[in-house]
């Protein structure tokens, strides 16, 4: 029933006002920098119930994890008003997926917890084959230069 609740509530809010959960389109920066801090706030009332729903007690804090958010939030600084209402529409389907259990555990930790565990590695130094660089340059690979099909 919360649930229900909160998603309704999500959907009839201004950050995803008519129609049908369009973007809204901010007419000036202070404008979007306003909806964008409205919806820090919405997301930051979420954490509670979203650190007890997917059992987030036992690998961070409310305090961390709204920490992680605020630095995703400072991450994606422009000055584009319609950048920030694509933003701020992307996040707000984000948080109603979230509410709605279409996330698991592991992609928040993954995503928002520890999100260093996710890194990709790093490239090293090391010469590419010439066999893989002709692969990953689309030129055939075959020793008498014919695709081996």
């Amino acid at each position: 029933m919360a649930l229900r609740a909160t998603v309704a509530r999500l959907a009839t809010s201004q950050g995803l006002s008519a129609p049908a959960g369009a973007p809204v389109f901010s007419a000036s920066l202070p404008e979007a920098k306003a909806r964008s801090r409205q919806f820090f706030r919405e997301v930051c009332r979420e954490v509670p119930w979203i650190m007890r729903t997917y059992w987030l007690e036992e690998v961070t804090t409310a305090a961390q994890l709204r920490s992680r958010l605020a630095n995703e939030f400072r991450r994606a600084s422009t000055d584009n008003p319609a950048v920030i209402d694509v933003m701020l529409f992307k996040g707000a389907q984000e948080l109603v997926t979230v509410m709605a259990h279409h996330f698991q555990r592991h992609h928040l930790i993954t995503k928002f917890v520890a999100p260093e565990s996710n890194a990709i590695v790093k490239k090293t130094n090391k010469p590419q084959s010439k066999f893989l660089a002709n692969f990953l340059s689309g030129k055939p690979t075959a020793p008498d230069g014919h695709h081996a099909y």
